[in-house]
């Protein structure tokens, strides 16, 4: 991997490079991919900052970090880094393990669907048929957060309508219900 090194306002010493380099290389460890790095050293009166930037396929990892000792900041930065790239390839493989072993949900029927006539409108990329379960609002709620799922389908036991409930970004939930 390649690393390029910035000093601003101080004298970059061999010491301190190879510091940097094997700092860099380090992460290596959690991502394989990783094309190149960069690490941007300065001081300004008391505060030593390392900036720290990988690129790899895809993705840029970034982290900043300022200390009373240079290299601590680069500890730092270096620690933040390690734990952005770590999180990423957890992420990155909980999701493939996720996916072969998660099961379907019970609304969903196991046999394929049986298109109509809108087959053939090139708007439409897939379609799948729902078994409505009758479920209380509680309950969906409660399936949806176990599904991991952004929306979930369902009849409401309540009154009998088809209801999808969503997960709004401010973590609250919202309902929209069907009228006939």
């Amino acid at each position: 991997m390649q690393v390029h090194i910035t000093a601003r306002h101080l004298k970059l010493t061999a010491a301190i490079a190879d510091y940097v380099q094997k700092k860099i290389e380090k992460a290596d460890r959690f991502l394989g991919r990783i094309i190149s790095g960069q690490a941007i050293l300065s001081v300004e009166k008391d505060r030593h900052t390392a900036e720290i930037v990988l690129h790899a396929s895809g993705r840029t990892f970034t982290a900043k970090k300022t200390a009373a000792d240079l290299y601590a900041a680069i500890d730092f930065a270096s620690d933040k880094i390690d734990e952005q790239l770590r999180r990423y390839k957890e992420k990155r493989q909980g999701h493939r393990v996720e996916e072969r072993t998660r099961s379907r949900p019970e609304t969903w029927m196991a046999e394929p669907p049986v298109f109509g006539s809108e087959r053939n409108d090139p708007r439409v990329s897939s379609q799948k048929i729902l078994r409505l379960v009758p479920l209380s609002l509680p309950e969906a709620i409660s399936s949806m957060e176990q599904s991991d799922s952004a929306h979930w389908i369902f009849q409401n036991r309540e009154n009998g309508r088809v209801t999808v409930i969503y997960r709004k970004p401010d973590k609250t939930y919202g309902v929209v219900e069907s009228v006939s």
